[in-house]
């Protein structure tokens, strides 16, 4: 106890450790395939009402990313992540006096948390080996150089890691150095709980302003709930995913046709002949013939029937007697 409210003294401060760094990481880490999962399951209930969410769902998750870490950088001087783990974010002043987070490092905080995870993701969504890049020699350059930069930011992070191991840095990450930023443990918040709210509306003391806070609080905690729930089906499914029997599953029914697969039964949607060498646009299940279908993907990157995004890796031949 001595230790963790060390930071309190205004001279020194306790430091979390490695493992507590890197929870927290992997709790960050998870939170995208997260929302990119329940992206897929309103894409495949609805996807004539949803499939704006698949095209777009980088940047819908990049609105839903900055609202969440802007809320608890705001509140709490610190990640989604940090604050799960007890930790926040102080300014190291001659390395050894922690003080509160000015909005400079808010704001900088909060585009090292959204914006460069966003660009990351979208230099690794470009695909070098498609014909669109072979012909634009100037992407494939700039792949290059990300993954350069990329592996020396590895090596760097490691080497910090070593460094805070060693006690020779306050820093853990080399973001929080750029900064001046150290992690510490936060102290018990003065903010009115959830218990507290929850009672004075038992008791009849509720005012307007403590609508407001019972419901923030409760999105809050809701989000905090089912990010301690997702860590406990990640580690749930490495567990028992070798002992799963896929064969004594039920079976699910199987779709229902919509009326335009019925309209083009046995013929090719755009030259409406016979398909010869079929071929199957896998993100939407229409078969095409394969000089037909293949321009097409080419040029507007999408299934012609349905209007779902497709590339030329999403074609796969059918071999039909």
């Amino acid at each position: 106890m001595a230790e963790r409210g060390a930071h309190l003294t205004g001279t020194a401060f306790a430091k979390p450790s490695i493992f507590e760094i890197a929870a927290h990481k992997t709790l960050a880490a998870t939170l995208e395939p997260a929302a990119k999962k329940i992206i897929t399951v309103l894409v495949s209930a609805n996807p004539e009402k949803y499939a704006w969410l698949h095209k777009w769902s980088d940047e819908v998750y990049l609105v839903f990313i900055a609202a969440l870490q802007n809320y608890y950088l705001r509140n709490y001087s610190a990640s989604f992540s940090e604050t799960f783990y007890g930790l926040k974010r102080v300014v190291l002043r001659n390395s050894d006096i922690p003080s509160k987070l000015d909005k400079k490092r808010l704001n900088v905080s909060l585009i090292i948390l959204v914006i460069f995870p966003y660009l990351q993701r979208k230099l690794e969504n470009w695909d070098i080996h498609s014909r669109e890049c072979q012909q634009k020699k100037w992407k494939a350059y700039i792949i290059k150089t990300y993954r350069f930069l990329n592996f020396t930011k590895e090596v760097l992070t490691f080497y910090q890691y070593l460094l805070y191991l060693s006690n020779r840095s306050e820093y853990p990450t080399l973001s929080l150095r750029f900064l001046s930023i150290s992690l510490t443990y936060a102290s018990n918040s003065e903010e009115i709980g959830l218990i507290e709210l929850l009672k004075k509306l038992g008791q009849g003391n509720f005012s307007a302003s403590d609508g407001l806070d019972l419901l923030r609080l409760s999105i809050v905690r809701s989000i905090e709930f089912s990010a301690f729930f997702l860590q406990f089906l990640q580690w749930w499914n490495q567990e028992h995913y070798y002992d799963l029997n896929f064969t004594s599953l039920p079976v699910p029914p199987p779709p229902q046709i919509p009326d335009v697969a019925k309209r083009y039964k046995g013929i090719c949607p755009i030259c409406q002949k016979p398909p010869w060498i079929h071929t199957a646009v896998i993100t939407s299940g229409f078969v095409y013939c394969y000089q037909c279908i293949l321009p097409e993907v080419r040029k507007t990157q999408k299934c012609p029937v349905t209007g779902y995004p497709a590339k030329e890796d999403h074609l796969i031949r059918l071999y039909v007697q």
